[in-house]
């Protein structure tokens, strides 16, 4: 079940720990192997304290890249009244991911900073045109002096990177893009000039060499074994 369809799971407020919610009822193949892990947690919880909660917002977060099984999930979800924390994790690959639970938000993100591919750049550059290295270390410098003055609150990133999470992908503002090419004219002489321009050109999107990279920057959030102990006043064996 992916967590992106999950909106809805049921709580155990006594162990800290939740499951998303499955219609024990349904017959399709989409709910068949969510029912019988469902089914278990209801059983192992039911003399509990259970209750239902909901997704708060959009936002999640991980520490590996999305599409890694092993990935740890961390977002928001509510009952109504008070918001919490969720870290969904698995032990192994085969085993199913774990929800766990505490009262507290997502931290805000602490700061930004944006970035370059500036190793794919200079590869592309120097595959796509015979530049002198140093006009190519000239221009790169430039790239990295004129992205230093980017608000990366202004940017409005296409996609996620696939492989980092912290990162989105975002165009290369217009004006800092016509600097760069106003720049190049004191880099590149006449004859190179014209190709340095179309392949800037052909780069400048968000799937170009010249996409911005901006990475946000948070303190941790995911809620620790000891956090969800002090909170909720569990043992490890609630988790085995």
């Amino acid at each position: 079940m992916g967590l992106d369809t999950t909106l809805d799971f049921t709580a155990c407020r006594d162990c800290g720990e939740l499951h998303p919610l499955v219609d024990t009822g349904a017959t399709s193949l989409d709910n068949a192997d969510g029912v019988d892990p469902y089914k278990e947690f209801l059983a192992r919880h039911r003399t509990h304290d259970i209750a239902r909660v909901s997704r708060s917002g959009s936002e999640c977060r991980a520490d590996r890249p999305l599409w890694d099984p092993m990935a740890t999930l961390t977002f928001e979800v509510t009952d109504g009244d008070q918001v919490y924390v969720v870290s969904a994790s698995r032990r192994s690959i085969e085993d199913e991911r774990v929800y766990r639970f505490a009262l507290g938000v997502l931290d805000e993100v602490a700061s930004s900073e944006v970035q370059i591919n500036a190793r794919d750049l200079r590869r592309g550059l120097s595959y796509a045109l015979a530049l002198p290295p140093m006009k190519i270390d000239r221009l790169l410098s430039a790239v990295e002096e004129l992205i230093n003055q980017i608000d990366p609150d202004e940017l409005v990133t296409a996609f996620d990177d696939a492989d980092d999470p912290a990162v989105g992908i975002a165009d290369m503002p217009n004006g800092i893009y016509d600097e760069l090419l106003a720049r190049c004219t004191a880099i590149f002489d006449p004859m190179e000039l014209p190709g340095v321009a179309a392949f800037l050109a052909d780069n400048r999107n968000a799937d170009g060499l010249l996409a911005l990279r901006v990475r946000h920057i948070t303190a941790p959030s995911t809620p620790s074994a000891k956090e969800l102990t002090d909170n909720f006043g569990v043992t490890a064996d609630c988790f085995a």
